[in-house]
């Protein structure tokens, strides 16, 4: 809105606008202002935004007319916001990314000069041990559920369709087998 200069110097829309909405003014002032908003336009229209502005405000927030938010409101949006979050990187990052990675590891291989050779022979001896106890050790549970798995077949086979007693005992056999199996490993580990 602009501001104008009138006689009695003041400049409109007038600063104590707000103050006299909010019933901070002494009665001089008041007086004083009411006088102005008698002859300028530009003062009442902006005392009559900012009243609109108070009443709209109040009316929202008034109980009676509060929106009843769904049960999952917090969640859907908590997902979209969580959805929405890979939009918020630009298109060309990853490929950046990847950019700045080859051009470090040439740096590196530039660093180590006549070295490099042995860091990626060690580099790949160490990667190749790592698999190969990995492999193992998968081969090795694999070999064990499969025992097991005969072992449990066979006994069940015998023991199952004979009575209840021996279902209870053939329980407590495993039970105490993993229980063994379990303090094995434990004590594997701290060795």
């Amino acid at each position: 809105m602009e501001r104008v200069e009138d006689k009695t110097r003041m400049t409109c829309p007038l600063p104590e606008l707000s103050a006299y909405l909010d019933g901070e003014l002494s009665a001089g002032d008041e007086l004083t202002l009411h006088q102005h908003l008698s002859g300028c336009r530009i003062c009442t229209d902006d005392l009559n935004l900012q009243k609109s502005f108070l009443n709209a405000l109040e009316y929202s927030l008034d109980e009676g007319n509060r929106i009843e938010l769904p049960k999952n409101f917090t969640r859907s949006v908590v997902a979209n916001a969580e959805s929405r979050v890979s939009g918020l990187r630009r298109p060309n990052e990853r490929r950046n990314a990847a950019f700045i990675c080859a051009a470090l590891i040439v740096f590196s291989l530039f660093a180590l000069g006549s070295s490099a050779e042995k860091t990626f022979v060690a580099t790949a001896a160490i990667f190749d041990t790592v698999i190969a106890v990995a492999l193992s050790a998968g081969h090795l549970i694999y070999d064990i559920a499969l025992g097991s798995a005969i072992i449990f077949r066979t006994l069940a086979s015998n023991f199952l369709f004979e009575s209840g007693t021996s279902v209870l005992v053939f329980l407590a056999l495993c039970v105490l087998s993993l229980y063994l199996f379990s303090r094995l490993l434990v004590r594997g580990h701290r060795t």
